[in-house]
């Protein structure tokens, strides 16, 4: 009797889960969006767009053979690149499926799905050793993951049509070994097993994958797994995830490039547990964090493309993983009518599913507002407490300027080693830039499609930076595990107004020295664009050489100083730190008072001015040095060198963007700077005062008190 009342009490249970009352699809899509969404063909025209091009692609994969290539080769590879569009094509299909109810888009998902069944269990780890957790279709583990979250949604798009049978051996035979290597590994190698439990964006994925492809099955011990690592502790997993690795302030350790492409299997993820753990209140959990950490990614952009730090390559708002984000943040919020101007603006396109077409309708009622970039500050860490990435951009909008600091944690592995880093964006271009990574994505030729050598020689090399080089060497040695121990401090930030600033410190880059930095983006009365004004200042005991290195986008101009150019031969400007990859196009001796470069950017002129004293040196560099294979990109720098016998300097400068240059109609103006020198007026522990001077005997005095313990600033004209 009590053995059979259990049964009665499990089968209770067991009818009454989420995973017995389950419909499908279940996870972006639904049977009730799924009736609307054919009821509105052709009266939502962004919509309409997704979805052709949804079914041009479906129609595309009916076309092809069903093709699953030995796996051999790295990103952009054909093994590759073909298991890779298997995905987009099953995906294609199950949406297609859904919406036109064309059985052959169902009957391909099915084929795919029945082939890779019978061979997924044959194959062994993937032969190319390119990572320490290897995949076996793909090259990494990671790859394994996002080919498991398209599937997952193929099948569930599908599920309807298999029979009993059909799902159990689809299940045993491919889902569940699947999930089971990204959780796991091998018995033999269990590193799959630490990247799930990690706490990065390779741990999203996987999360993710396995969380959905648990859903569709309905399997809820396997979700646990996803949602609180593989033990269940809560220690690791999805949640603790989004406990860890986004700030107050919505900001994602790794920085905005890979903040992008976490974002994709976060919200995905959220909007499926959304649906089917309404109990969890994804969006709502941790003060909306997913919410803000679309909006933080949204604001560290110029011009709809991303700003270029840590690892980061060329990607913006029309990226594939925003199109997910934009969707599914305006479904989780509709008030937020921005997110529709991203969409309709940049992007052209919606996701097929319930979030899609909220988009695709509330544009199509005219409901968008213009996005609102504003000045900010980033807080980095779970508690905020890790530095912060700051944008200060001019009040006025017409002017398009910004200005971003980098006083954040290291990044995890796609950090570089920058701390108290800028970059200047004007007038539609990167003014003064930061180099980002060096990889060719999925291009073979350039080593598989992976970050190439160079990325570790020179792109997280201290040097690559805006930011002080202390004796020819990177931060924390270039060592990782050093850099990831500790964070810069925020000494001070104002926003908004005409005068805006930040500050910092930086104690343990550079062992016996102290850095800070000032610096300031100023709407100056007497100037017609906005004026950068930077103190970098350098304390030790000890004697250093300080190296003030700034990397920009243009041609030079002019230097203020006469120089000695290398016309039949270059040399090097080091051996190592990055320094080795830097030739050096010319050297001169700095002035006696104020040094000043000038370049052209676009269509504008742009003037760094500095003190200096005739025993400081001049550099234009030019990248491409000790590098064989041509992978890195020929950029121009300036780079001042200081000797400090008595191991503190200032590095006390201004950026001055100024004229007109419009080739189209032959014309130029002010093609000269206004400044005509910088002097520091007093460097001591408790002030800087530091004087700007103009033509016409404009100035701009910039007082920086910190007898205080707090910093203090005031700027005066004269």
């Amino acid at each position: 009797m009590k053995k059979l009342l259990v049964s009665i009490i499990l089968l209770a249970m067991a009818l009454t889960s989420p995973a017995a009352s389950r419909q499908h699809p279940c996870l972006l899509l639904s049977k009730d969006s799924v009736k609307e969404m054919k009821a509105a063909v052709g009266s939502v025209p962004l919509f309409d767009t997704s979805l052709a091009e949804v079914t041009e692609n479906a129609d595309k994969a009916l076309e092809r053979e069903i093709c699953l290539p030995e796996p051999v080769d790295g990103g952009g590879g054909y093994s590759h690149e073909t298991h890779k569009l298997n995905y987009f094509d099953m995906y294609n299909c199950g949406i297609a499926w859904q919406i036109t109810g064309r059985r052959a888009y169902a009957d391909r998902v099915k084929a795919m799905l029945m082939a890779y069944a019978d061979f997924y269990p044959g194959l062994g780890y993937h032969p190319l050793d390119l990572s320490p957790v290897p995949g076996r279709i793909f090259w990494q583990t990671l790859n394994e993951s996002v080919w498991l979250l398209h599937a997952a949604q193929a099948y569930d798009c599908i599920y309807d049509t298999l029979s009993a049978k059909e799902r159990r051996h689809l299940e045993s035979k491919l889902f569940r070994p699947y999930a089971e290597f990204i959780m796991n590994g091998t018995p033999d190698n269990r590193a799959n097993r630490r990247t799930f439990n990690n706490l990065n964006n390779h741990a999203t994925w996987a999360n993710a994958a396995v969380g959905m492809i648990a859903i569709v099955m309905g399997d809820d011990e396997l979700l646990r797994k996803a949602l609180y690592g593989f033990d269940e502790s809560g220690e690791a997993g999805f949640m603790r995830q989004l406990d860890v690795l986004f700030s107050p302030d919505g900001y994602f350790t790794e920085g905005a490039y890979y903040q992008r492409y976490a974002l994709w299997p976060f919200v995905i993820f959220a909007q499926c547990l959304n649906r089917n753990r309404p109990d969890l209140d994804i969006f709502g959990y941790r003060d909306g964090i997913l919410l803000k950490a679309v909006d933080a990614l949204l604001q560290m952009a110029y011009d709809g493309e991303f700003m270029h730090f840590n690892d980061a390559l060329e990607k913006g708002y029309d990226a594939q993983e925003l199109v997910y984000a934009v969707d599914i943040a305006y479904l989780a919020d509709p008030s937020d009518k921005e997110l529709l101007w991203v969409a309709d603006t940049y992007q052209h396109k919606v996701v097929v599913s319930d979030a899609g077409f909220a988009v695709a309708k509330a544009i199509a009622a005219g409901e968008t507002q213009p996005l609102k970039l504003r000045s900010c500050m980033l807080r980095d860490g779970a508690d905020g407490s890790e530095g912060a990435f700051v944008i200060l951009r001019s009040p006025r909008e017409e002017e398009n300027t910004a200005l971003t600091f980098k006083a954040t944690s290291h990044g995890l592995s796609h950090g570089h080693f920058d701390r108290l880093n800028f970059a200047y964006y004007d007038a539609g271009n990167e003014v003064v830039s930061d180099y980002g990574a060096a990889r060719f994505l999925n291009i073979v030729a350039k080593y598989n499609g992976h970050y190439t050598h160079e990325n570790n020689s020179y792109a997280k090399q201290t040097v690559a930076h805006n930011t002080l080089v202390v004796d020819g060497k990177s931060q924390f040695g270039a060592k990782m595990g050093k850099a990831s121990k500790s964070h810069p401090a925020v000494t001070a930030c104002s926003l908004g107004g005409d005068v805006q600033m930040v500050s910092a410190e930086e104690t343990l880059a550079y062992e016996g020295v102290r850095m800070q930095r000032w610096i300031f983006l100023a709407d100056v009365p007497f100037l017609q664009y906005p004026l950068v004004m930077d103190l970098l200042r350098a304390t030790s005991s000890a004697a250093h050489t300080y190296d003030y290195p700034i990397h920009y986008n243009g041609h030079m101009i002019q230097l203020s100083v006469p120089y000695e150019r290398a016309l039949t031969g270059m040399e090097v400007m080091g051996e190592s730190n990055g320094y080795q990859h830097l030739w050096v196009e010319a050297k001169a001796d700095a002035a006696e008072g104020t040094t000043a470069y000038t370049w052209l950017t676009g269509h504008r002129m742009y003037s760094l001015s500095c003190a200096t004293s005739a025993d400081d040196d001049i550099y234009l560099t030019r990248l491409g040095a000790s590098d064989p294979d041509f992978n890195l990109r020929s950029e121009p720098a300036f780079i001042l060198r200081h000797e400090a016998p008595s191991g503190s300097h200032l590095f006390a400068s201004c950026l001055e963007t100024h004229g007109k240059y419009d080739i189209k109609v032959e014309q130029s103006a002010n093609l000269d700077r206004s400044c005509t020198g910088v002097s520091v007026l007093q460097d001591s522990e408790d002030c800087i005062r530091v004087k700007y001077g103009f033509k016409d005997g404009r100035a701009v005095l910039l007082s920086v008190d910190l007898s205080s313990g707090e910093v203090k600033y005031n700027v005066e004209y004269e």
